[in-house]
C-alpha cells in the first residue's frame, strides 16, 4: 500500500492547485502543479501491476504530462502541446496491450465522432486560422486523444474509461478557451478534469491485463 501515500498527498496538493488557479496565485500554480505531477508518477511505480509493460508505458505518459504542464505555464503551446502528444501516444501504447471489446470500440467511436463534429471542428477551424503549423499541429494531438478514448472504452475497465473521457474532456475545454472562445467552468475546470484524469491513469495499472 505504499503508492496509497503519494496518492494522498497528490490530492491535497491538486486541491490547493485549484483554488491557486482559480484566485490567479501564479506564485502556488507554478509548484503545485508540476507537484502533483511528480506524486503521481511515484504512485504508479509503486502501485501494484499484473503487466510491468504497462505500467511503464503509463509511467512515460504521465512523465511527459509533467514536461507539457511545465511548457505550457510559461505559455510554450507547441512544445507543450507536442510534449502531451507523446504521453497520449504512452497511453495508446499501454491500451494497445489490454483486450478489446468490439462493442466497446464502436460506443468510443461514436463518442470521438460527436466530440469531433460538434467540437473539434471549431477547434481545428480557430487553430488554422492562427497558423496552418499550428492547425495541423491541433488537428494530430486530437486524433491522438481521440485513439486513447476508443482504446479506454474498448477495455474492460471502467477507471480508465473515466479517465480518457476526462481527459478528452479537459483538453476540448482547454483548446476551446485558446482557440474559439471562453470555455465552460474557464482555467478551473481544465485543471481538476485534466488532473483526476491523469490519477485516473495511475488507479487503472493494477486493473489493465495483458
Amino acid at each position: 500500500m505504499s503508492y496509497v501515500v503519494p496518492l494522498l498527498v497528490a490530492a491535497l496538493v491538486a486541491v490547493l492547485d485549484w483554488w491557486a488557479v482559480g484566485t490567479d496565485r501564479r506564485g502556488i500554480e507554478r509548484w503545485a502543479k508540476p507537484a502533483v505531477m511528480v506524486l503521481l508518477v511515484a504512485a504508479a511505480v509503486l502501485i501494484p501491476a499484473d503487466s510491468e509493460a504497462i505500467r511503464w508505458a503509463i509511467v512515460a505518459g504521465l512523465v511527459f504530462g509533467l514536461v507539457g504542464d511545465v511548457l505550457l505555464f510559461f505559455d510554450r503551446f507547441i512544445p507543450g502541446a507536442a510534449a502531451f502528444l507523446v504521453g497520449h501516444l504512452a497511453y495508446v501504447v499501454a491500451l494497445l496491450m489490454v483486450p478489446q471489446e468490439p462493442r466497446g470500440l464502436l460506443v468510443g467511436a461514436v463518442i470521438v465522432s460527436l466530440v469531433a463534429v460538434f467540437v473539434g471542428r471549431r477547434i481545428v477551424a480557430g487553430a488554422w486560422a492562427k497558423s496552418h503549423v499550428l492547425g495541423g499541429i491541433v488537428a494530430a494531438y486530437m486524433l491522438v486523444i481521440g485513439a486513447v478514448v476508443i482504446l479506454a472504452v474498448g477495455s474492460s475497465s471502467v477507471v480508465v474509461e473515466i479517465a480518457a473521457l476526462l481527459f478528452l474532456t479537459s483538453d476540448a475545454l482547454l483548446a476551446w478557451a485558446r482557440f474559439v472562445g471562453p470555455a465552460p467552468g474557464g482555467r478551473v475546470a481544465v485543471m481538476v478534469t485534466y488532473q483526476l484524469a491523469q490519477a485516473g491513469f495511475v488507479l487503472a495499472i493494477p486493473a489493465l491485463v495483458p
